[in-house]
């Protein structure tokens, strides 16, 4: 995997332009100063999380002695699965019952930005990726992006609008499609060179 392509997987889960909303709304009492602390404390929060995954993801694949067709197989479903859900918002999301107050820890650095489907990404991409470095590199790279985004929130959300940001996340949704079935049919080719 090169180093732009896990970069961009990881910045596309962490969906920073479709938790604009979200974080907006979550500080829209706050001191503009202090939003600026605020999303600099959860991103660190979530880039330790992260962090600690890509370590523990080939410790756990280890154990459970998963096969390389197995891991690329099912990177591909849980994209698609994380793409369908960017594209398709459920009314029972947690971005549609956010709970009140200052965000600490959660929802904003954890589900949000390190929710459940990026960290097991993380794991699947540490065990499937020989370089550490490159891994290291790619997540610092997405969770800065991401914080860049979120850091912008208020501009980004009144030169976009609702609209503009509705359609962007849907942009990057199709592109998570499309990579979520290139990483699935390198896993059909490989079954097929092993068993063929």
């Amino acid at each position: 995997m090169s180093l732009l392509s896990v970069t961009l997987v990881l910045f596309l889960i962490m969906d920073p332009v479709g938790n604009i909303p979200s974080f907006l709304n979550l500080v829209k009492d706050i001191d503009p100063k202090r939003q600026r602390k605020i999303v600099i404390r959860e991103m660190l929060i979530a880039l330790v999380a992260m962090l600690i995954f890509n370590y523990i993801g080939e410790f756990i694949f280890g154990i459970l002695q998963v096969s390389e067709v197995a891991v690329r197989l099912s990177s591909g479903v849980i994209l698609f699965l994380i793409a369908i859900r960017i594209l398709f918002t459920s009314p029972i999301s947690l971005r549609a019952n956010l709970p009140k107050g200052e965000p600490f820890v959660i929802p904003l650095a954890i589900p949000l930005i390190a929710g459940p489907s990026l960290l097991a990404t993380i794991m699947l991409y540490a065990h499937m990726e020989p370089s550490q470095p490159i891994m290291l590199i790619a997540i610092f790279i997405a969770w800065l992006c991401a914080s860049v985004v979120l850091l912008f929130s208020s501009v980004l959300q009144k030169y976009l609008g609702n609209n503009g940001l509705m359609a962007c996340e849907r942009l990057m949704g199709m592109v998570l499609v499309l990579l979520a079935i290139q990483r699935f049919m390198e896993g059909v080719i490989q079954f097929m060179q092993n068993h063929g």
